[in-house]
């Protein structure tokens, strides 16, 4: 039997037994039990808590979830690699980074948000009154996203598709708090960045989309664990990816009641979680030879950045061991 065909048909059985040993020393956890029975998961603010309290999936769990949370994906890359938390959801940028930084992790759960809403929650902005309008008009300016994020993979795919090469503009690597400032005070020229950061923007700031990922495949957003986490609690991580994907089947019919909660957690504008919602979503993509081969361009498109020095072998980085835990059966 296969390592999936195990994990598939003991999944029940494992879980029955976490549960037991919760209900056994529930409060008087020892540092050992803890490890085979709470999962450790990094998450940002609006992301899979949010989505999983919100559809239900978080009631009657077998085991406990201990939330981390942080304020973009290259801090929990770190904690990641450092196996301060098992598993994590980023972007596939993000994770490329990391992992060709040397990062031991693992992509073991992915999906694909829709391209519509997705591709309009991606974008560069500028001010409302800038003087700036094409794409060219970015050369030689200050443009400033996280260094290796979804933000600057974003950048590099517009500036390619308008004739302009990574070195034509001013990279100016800031926080997306630190940018929406700079973006005010005129420290900085234009801004490329996701989610509720183009909807705050747009909708809060009044700043303009001088374009967005509508017109660039989408890419895929991960789940990525620890080589101890994968060893060490299997089971737990089966059933939290298909928790995440029931929930997301869930959120295609419900999306106002994940938008609500998802201000409620975030203190964002309801009209900014809406905007937000939809690019949050998508549904659950195996990880297979396609995917890896899509990954495999934006290692390509970092390295002509001068971001990496080269590209790594892929493989051992994506792994398909938890696919069939990840495809939604039925919703709740």
């Amino acid at each position: 039997m296969t390592r999936c065909g195990w994990l598939t048909a003991s999944l029940p059985i494992l879980l029955v037994l976490i549960a037991g040993a919760l209900f056994w020393d529930r409060g008087r956890l020892t540092p050992a039990t803890e490890a085979r029975t709470v999962l450790v998961v990094g998450d940002q603010k609006g992301g899979a808590q949010a989505l999983l309290e919100a559809s239900g999936e978080l009631a009657h769990m077998p085991y406990r979830i201990k939330w981390a949370l942080f304020p973009a994906a290259s801090p929990l890359l770190e904690a990641l690699d450092a196996g301060a938390i098992d598993v994590g959801g980023v972007g596939a940028a993000p994770y490329a980074f990391a992992y060709a930084g040397g990062a031991k992790i693992k992509a073991i759960i992915a999906y694909r948000p829709p391209q519509a809403e997705a591709g309009r929650a991606s974008a560069i902005v500028v001010p409302k009154e800038s003087p700036i309008h094409t794409l060219a008009d970015l050369r030689g300016k200050r443009l400033a996203t996280i260094k290796g994020s979804a933000g600057q993979d974003l950048a590099l795919k517009l500036l390619e598709k308008a004739g302009l090469k990574p070195g034509d503009v001013q990279w100016t690597y800031l926080a997306n708090g630190e940018a929406k400032a700079a973006l005010a005070s005129g420290s900085i020229d234009a801004w490329s960045t996701w989610g509720s950061y183009v909807g705050i923007a747009v909708l809060e700031n009044g700043d303009r989309i001088l374009a967005d990922g509508s017109g660039v495949p989408t890419g895929a957003v991960f789940f990525a664990a620890g080589d101890g986490a994968i060893r060490d609690k299997l089971a737990l991580l089966a059933d939290f990816a298909a928790r995440l994907a029931r929930a997301r089947l869930w959120g295609q019919t419900h999306q106002e009641d994940y938008a609500r909660t998802l201000a409620r957690d975030t203190g964002i504008p309801i009209d900014v979680a809406r905007f937000a919602a939809g690019a949050a979503l998508g549904e659950t993509v195996p990880i297979d030879a396609a995917l890896i081969a899509e990954q495999r361009d934006i290692f390509r498109r970092y390295q002509a950045a001068g971001l990496i020095p080269a590209v790594p072998d892929l493989k051992g980085g994506y792994i398909p061991d938890f696919n069939s835990a990840a495809q939604p059966a039925t919703a709740r």
